[in-house]
């Protein structure tokens, strides 16, 4: 026969095993700080570019952090870390901003609006650094030429 001192203490035990369990299951994440910045090509917003951060230091691959943000149309973006949140991780940063028009999944060979070499993060000459705190990133100045 099961008392009600056992009961309780049944109770007391299957709650603790919950909190333990449910503490063990929270998505661990890497420590994100807000970063915001603006886009200009020949002194216009380049509203629709995405921009990306890839690391200066790491390698890339399947569990590489990149943060990336979408210029609005007055030239400005903040990033977002997928699958983690908004912002991204302090560190260096070679910076790759790509300009496609709207209808580029309909298009057979799209190419991005801005010179090829901000499109590939081998030679992009842009750089970045988010430090351990809110970050506002100097504006990119673009130019055709």
């Amino acid at each position: 026969m099961v008392t009600l001192t056992m009961r309780k203490a049944m109770w007391a035990a299957t709650g603790i095993l919950g909190l333990v369990i449910a503490g063990g299951c929270s998505p661990d994440g890497p420590k994100l700080y807000p970063v915001k910045g603006q886009v200009f090509f020949d002194n216009q917003p380049a509203e629709g570019a995405n921009v990306v951060l890839h690391s200066a230091q790491a390698t890339e691959g399947p569990n590489a952090l990149i943060p990336s943000g979408i210029v609005q149309a007055d030239g400005s973006f903040t990033l977002r870390t997928h699958p983690y949140g908004d912002g991204a991780p302090p560190g260096e940063y070679k910076v790759v901003i790509t300009w496609y028009p709207p209808d580029a999944r309909e298009l057979e060979n799209p190419r991005s609006k801005l010179p090829a070499k901000y499109g590939n993060p081998a030679r992009t000459p842009l750089t970045a650094v988010v430090k351990d705190g809110p970050t506002e990133l100097e504006p990119f100045r673009i130019s055709a030429k």
